[in-house]
């Protein structure tokens, strides 16, 4: 089976460049994402991904696993619980 690449599905080298100088293209690596977290290690997040919990999206390439920054910033803005008073 061959794989057929269609033009209108690729990227162009203007779009390229526009991606990588926008400033919100920012990937978290797990570790920078448990700190910010205040997490002690990535340990958690690492066992909500293999239980297939994991709260963010995240992308594999080979063994490294990233956040996309702004669906970490989304998510977290979808999850505020507000404070009640007593």
């Amino acid at each position: 089976m061959q794989l057929k690449i269609r033009t209108g599905n690729l990227v162009s080298s203007e779009q390229l460049k526009e991606m990588l100088e926008d400033k919100n293209f920012k990937l978290f690596t797990s570790k920078q994402l448990a700190e910010i977290l205040n997490l002690k290690s990535d340990a958690a997040l690492r066992k909500q991904r293999s239980k297939g919990r994991s709260l963010f999206d995240y992308t594999r390439v080979g063994r490294q696993i990233y956040y996309p920054v702004d669906l970490v910033v989304e998510t977290l803005h979808k999850n505020v619980v507000e404070a009640k008073l007593r």
